[in-house]
């Protein structure tokens, strides 16, 4: 397995997304495919780095208006 299909097996299981490699390699509470669960990984990926980056942009609001920087 490569480094970058680790990394995805990886980073899918820690969203909670049940990723295998294919479709008949499943965890057992897969109710959708290995396509649809990778388009699930990436819309869910994208909405923790929304929320991160949101969270970055409160706190650095926040540190100009009490004058920390």
């Amino acid at each position: 397995m490569s480094g970058q299909r680790r990394w995805l097996k990886v980073w899918a299981r820690t969203v909670g997304m049940p990723v295998g490699i294919s479709d008949e390699d499943k965890p057992e509470f897969l109710p959708i495919t290995q396509t649809d669960v990778k388009k699930a990984l990436v819309f869910r990926t994208f909405w923790i780095i929304l929320h991160v980056l949101t969270c970055l942009m409160i706190i650095v609001g926040n540190g100009r208006s009490l004058g920390w920087w």
